[in-house]
């Protein structure tokens, strides 16, 4: 019973000891690959670069591998905030000491260098390479009040590999010695990303700066140092830092520089396009004025509601004759309003072409003339392109055709911009972004221009501005300056023509004889016959100009300087008074005009619901922070 026990036991251990084989095994042969040495060489230039020099010997496991990638940040974060961007230039990549072939491709912190070929294996014949990757890191040096900071991931702490040894190295450029009194503060921390680690050990060499680990990194262990430095061997020249922003991004030159370029252009534009002609003197009209229909001069002082100049056109309509209006008990309140016609149809002449759209609209029966809803909605439109249309051609040159370069400037400048170092803007889509992005603003651009709508203006305008916030403080204030210069263009770059500057001015003069003729200015009539026939013309005018209730007052002392009292019902029923006092007749269009605009939304919603589907890093250093870092590993 004791010998079966004890062989149990002998058969357990056994079992026990395999297994911490086979795990010993896997454990191994997880990491089969290694970086035997890592030695990373950081010269500080003075123009306020860095000149990396990383020597790698990879030592690579029994599968084939066409070589190795090295993905390197271009920015970093603190608190969730990015602190700093950097640009790299790669000067070369080798191995073995030969150039070796290499592709290049963004992401979204930084870029992947893949080295190697993909008809060629490196670890066919040895199983060990030695890499090496010499690159240009600009803005990495940061400076505060005379000290000038360095802050680097040396070693990246996202390599999939072990690294046996790590090196790093810290000079200046051209063998100048890094003096001890040069030497503000430094701090230097080894670990995973965030940790604070102390896995090393720094000496002076001949005033070289040496960091060397002291154990083996894992996978996520790498270097990370801090440097502050009062020196005045970093010297970047005026031209050096132009370089060195226009490096790290381009929007610092060609964001001012396309400013300035519309700037410019906008006041030539302006000058020779955009400026009116001279203006004259505005003295008092007493007539209508010939060739302007009522509606039309609605929408030159400046009426773009449907509503409101399909008002004026009845009013217009009603003085014309081609409307009747009964009132048969005579108090002006319970008016009956008929469409007239004869026997050859509705009566069209004397019309411009805007009144004979409203006439149409109108209906013949008994249910009043506003009955046919759907058409009279339908004529807002039609009535409110037409003088659209007449009012670009004849009146104002609205000169759209110049905010081209406007349009233009936002995706070149973007492109210019972000392409380079491939932040934000091609990171998701990459270049096919630019067949979605330019059509998408060339229509949202178009929308905001046809429709001119205060309300759409300005939630582009606030959308814009927020979404330029997330691309830095910078491209804030230019997309600000940007909004501000497009608002005062599109204002300004518009032009009366000649004869539009004459009809605004004749349509002022108008309204200033109706709203200050004095007593002793007033027109005088022959007869009561003509007095009606005066105001009959002029009261929709006045509708259309907004000063309906002064044209009421200006014939009320027409009738009374010209000693008519005694025919002031006579007047009042030939002038359609009680259409203008009471607005039963304007009321009555918008109501209905409200209907039918409600009615044709709600199918149109149905339709489409049926289709639709600054300053330094304060504290300790951190593994992992700074510029620099990354990883890579075998492909």
């Amino acid at each position: 019973m004791k010998y079966l026990k004890a062989n149990r036991t002998i058969n357990h251990l056994k079992i026990f000891f395999i297994l911490f084989l086979m795990f010993q095994f896997n454990f191994i042969s997880a990491y089969a690959e290694k970086i035997k040495n890592y030695e990373v060489s950081i010269q500080i230039n003075k123009n306020g670069t860095l000149t990396v020099n990383e020597v790698i010997d990879y030592e690579f496991d029994e599968k084939l591998k066409h070589g190795i990638y090295r993905d390197i940040p271009l920015n970093y974060k603190k608190l969730g905030f990015e602190m700093n961007k950097t640009f790299i230039k790669m000067n070369s990549i080798k191995r073995n000491g030969q150039p070796e072939e290499y592709t290049k491709k963004k992401f979204f912190e930084g870029i992947r260098y893949r080295v190697g070929s993909e008809s060629t294996y490196v670890n066919s014949v040895e199983k060990n390479s030695r890499y090496e990757f010499n690159y240009t890191v600009y803005n990495a040096i940061s400076k505060n009040k005379g000290i000038h900071q360095i802050y680097y991931n040396a070693i990246g702490q996202f390599w999939t590999v072990p690294i046996e040894n790590a090196d790093v190295i810290i000079s200046f450029e051209n063998n100048q010695k890094i003096e001890k009194n040069e030497i503000e503060k430094i701090e230097v921390s080894t670990g995973s990303y965030g940790e604070s680690e102390n896995n090393y050990e720094m000496h002076d060499d001949n005033g070289k700066i040496i960091i060397k680990s002291t154990e083996e990194f894992s996978p996520d262990t790498g270097l990370t140092f801090l440097l502050n430095l009062k020196t005045d061997k970093i010297k970047p020249s005026i031209l050096d830092k132009i370089k060195i922003l226009f490096t790290i991004n381009p929007f610092f030159i060609t964001g001012p520089l396309v400013l300035l370029f519309l700037i410019i252009y906008s006041f030539v534009t302006w000058l020779f396009y955009g400026k009116d002609p001279v203006k004259k003197a505005i003295i008092p009209e007493f007539n209508t004025p010939k060739g302007i229909s009522a509606m039309y001069a609605a929408y030159v002082n400046g009426t773009r509601e449907p509503r409101e100049i399909l008002s004026v056109g009845v009013m217009s309509l009603l003085s014309k004759g081609h409307i009747k209006a009964e009132d048969e008990e005579g108090d002006g309140k319970n008016v009956k309003y008929t469409k007239v016609e004869n026997e050859n149809g509705t009566l069209k002449e004397k019309l411009d072409e805007e009144e004979k759209i409203v006439l149409e609209a109108l209906s013949s029966g008994q249910d009043g003339i506003f009955s046919d809803n759907r058409s009279l909605y339908k004529s807002g439109s039609k009535v409110l392109n037409l003088l659209s249309d007449r009012y670009s051609k004849v009146t104002y040159k609205k000169n759209y055709i110049f905010l081209t370069p406007f349009f233009l400037a936002v995706p070149i400048l973007l492109f210019v911009t972000f392409a380079p170092t491939n932040k934000y803007f091609f990171q998701f889509f990459g270049y096919r972004i630019i067949l979605f992005f330019l059509p998408v603003f060339f229509s949202l651009a178009n929308l905001i221009i046809i429709l001119n709508k205060k309300i759409l203006c300005s939630i582009a305008i606030i959308i814009t501005l927020m979404l330029s916030i997330k691309l830095g403080v910078e491209m804030f204030i230019l997309a600000l300056c940007y909004m501000i210069l497009f608002i005062v263009y599109f204002m300004v770059i518009g032009k009366y023509t000649d004869k539009g500057l004459r009809e605004k001015e004749y349509l002022k003069g108008m309204k200033m004889y109706i709203k200050t003729a004095e007593e002793n200015k007033i027109q005088k009539f022959n007869d009561v016959d003509e007095l009606v026939e005066y105001f009959k013309g002029i009261l929709p005018y006045a509708v259309a100009l907004g000063v309906k209730n002064e044209a009421i007052k200006l014939m009320e002392k027409s009738i009374r300087l010209n000693n008519f009292e005694e025919s002031g019902n006579y007047v009042s029923s030939r002038v359609h008074m009680p259409s203008y006092y009471y607005s039963d007749l304007t009321r009555s269009l918008s109501r209905e005009y409200n209907k039918a605009y409600e009615k044709i939304s709600e199918e149109n919603f149905k339709a489409s619901r049926s289709h639709s589907g600054g300053g330094f890093s304060g504290g300790r250093s951190r593994s992992g922070g700074g510029s620099g870092g990354g990883g890579g590993g075998s492909w």
